[in-house]
């Protein structure tokens, strides 16, 4: 199955019921946890390449990764969503919808059907955003779970790449990109997560290029990030193997929520806290509460859209968690309104997340259009 471009006009394609909660959709959740955590890393400079290079298996992993994550991907599920933005001005928020687009993919690796994969590609839509803002972000996690490690993943690869921003304001980011604009350099930050038999290790690479790339051309970006990530600048850790035998799992962030989605929704003989490594640190996410949620009508204002976008959507779940960084102490929360049933069972509906005092990012679910024989029965 190829994948298939998303933009905010497509609707959601749904799954089938057999995909057991659906496995990874709160991936979304990760990309805006990583977004916040990853400015400053980001804004560090990069070391300049010393006398010593990186360890040759360190390097054969890099390669090997790069070769995973260019592989063509199969793509079993996809749900599509639209972006509303809140900014804190002095005492009360205002805010605007569509304002960016997002998707989340399901799949595996074409050459290899043993391997899990889950995408995602989430940000604001300068074309759409107020005063072009663009902010954004692309993570790709791909786990082979082998027949030795039973229900855990024997490797692990994780890719992050973001447009970065530190600004602690709307109008200090507003600041901040028309310096990028009038300087032509737009900072970015790239990392890998590798976890095998042969190398353990995180890599972060910030750079700047003299083209805004927005989510739109990823792909164009894609080629360009993974050949920087082989070369010697940038920012190496090395993870000892005594870690994660503590920790006892391989799989990364996306797969790590993932599983605690299956809790959120019923499966309550699961772990409700489990740990993961981000950047070389050991975190730990925790399903902090869930609330049941009867029925939520979600109503939003589309851009060149003559009528409200509204969907209402029952038997929900409301999970809240929160992300716990073991070395800097730092914490995050995040929630996830999940649907428990049929074809949405645990697919967000919304993804609610606040990295600081004056921005609220949402993001809903795309679906299609109620039929008017089911608009009809639920007026009855």
């Amino acid at each position: 199955m190829p994948i298939c471009e998303t933009t905010c006009e497509q609707e959601g394609r749904l799954a089938g019921p057999e995909k057991e909660t659906i496995l990874g959709w709160l991936g979304a959740a990760c990309l805006l946890v990583l977004l916040a955590s990853g400015y400053a890393q980001a804004q560090e400079p990069a070391p300049q390449p010393g006398p010593q290079a990186e360890p040759q298996d360190v390097q054969d992993s890099l390669r090997q990764s790069k070769e995973l994550l260019q592989d063509p991907v199969h793509v079993d599920s996809e749900f599509d969503y639209i972006m509303t933005a809140r900014v804190r001005l002095l005492l009360f928020w205002v805010g605007k919808d569509d304002v960016g687009s997002g998707y989340i993919r399901r799949g595996s690796l074409q050459r290899d059907p043993a391997s899990n994969v889950i995408e995602l590609l989430i940000g604001s839509d300068p074309a759409k955003a107020p005063r072009a803002i663009n902010r954004w972000g692309a993570a790709s996690e791909i786990f082979h779970k082998g027949a030795c490690c039973g229900h855990g993943a024997e490797s692990s690869v994780f890719f992050g790449f973001m447009k970065v921003s530190g600004g602690t304001s709307a109008s200090e980011m507003e600041k901040e990109f028309a310096r990028e604009k009038q300087g032509g350099a737009f900072l970015f930050s790239a990392i890998v997560n590798r976890r095998d038999n042969n190398a353990d290790f995180a890599k972060v690479v910030p750079f700047s290029s003299e083209t805004d790339f927005t989510l739109h051309q990823f792909d164009q970006a894609k080629s360009m990030v993974f050949d920087r990530l082989l070369e010697s600048q940038g920012r190496l850790k090395e993870i000892d193997s005594n870690q994660f035998q503590v920790c006892g799992r391989s799989e990364g962030f996306l797969e790590t929520v993932a599983e605690l989605v299956d809790a959120a929704v019923g499966a309550n003989d699961l772990q409700r806290s489990l740990c993961y490594f981000y950047n070389g640190d050991r975190h730990e996410v925790r399903l902090a509460q869930v609330t049941r949620v009867p029925s939520e009508t979600i109503r939003l204002s589309l851009r060149e859209e003559p009528h409200d976008y509204v969907r209402t959507y029952d038997d929900l779940a409301l999970a809240q968690f929160e992300d716990f960084n073991q070395t800097s102490k730092a914490e995050s929360q995040f929630e996830l309104l999940l649907g428990t049933t049929g074809n949405l069972k645990g697919v967000p509906i919304q993804i609610r997340y606040q990295p600081n005092w004056w921005f609220q990012a949402i993001l809903n679910l795309k679906t299609p259009e109620p039929s008017k024989e089911a608009q009809n029965s639920t007026t009855r």
